[in-house]
């Protein structure tokens, strides 16, 4: 009987619209990354997009609420670290307008839906 609740707890945050939108997001930057060969920063915004959808899954997986919010703030400053690393590779041309402007949105999207 454990083993099952455990099971349905640690699996229900493939089921959160919060996650899910982190994980499409993820995907997003990281098919992204791909194209900007040898770009370190691209690089790096495809990290910070994982630890992103990590620490979101993390903080859905606590039973605690405390430190469910707790997980739930720190993914909001990983958001916002994505986003400035996304900016700069706008800036050095390795994305397109029209890339920043979705993979941008998604993340802004994402800290609003957290901040709710």
């Amino acid at each position: 009987m454990g083993d099952t609740l455990l099971k349905e707890y640690s699996m229900a945050f493939h089921d959160d619209k919060l996650w899910q939108a982190a994980y499409v997001s993820a995907l997003d930057v990281v098919d992204a990354s791909d194209t900007g060969e040898g770009n370190v920063v691209m690089r790096k915004a495809a990290k910070a997009s994982l630890k992103v959808l990590t620490t979101i899954a993390d903080g859905l997986s606590r039973r605690d609420r405390r430190e469910k919010e707790m997980k739930l703030r720190d993914s909001v400053g990983l958001i916002a670290a994505t986003r400035s690393l996304l900016s700069v590779a706008w800036a050095q041309k390795t994305i397109t307008d029209a890339q920043f402007g979705t993979l941008d949105g998604a993340y802004e999207a994402l800290s609003k839906q957290i901040n709710r």
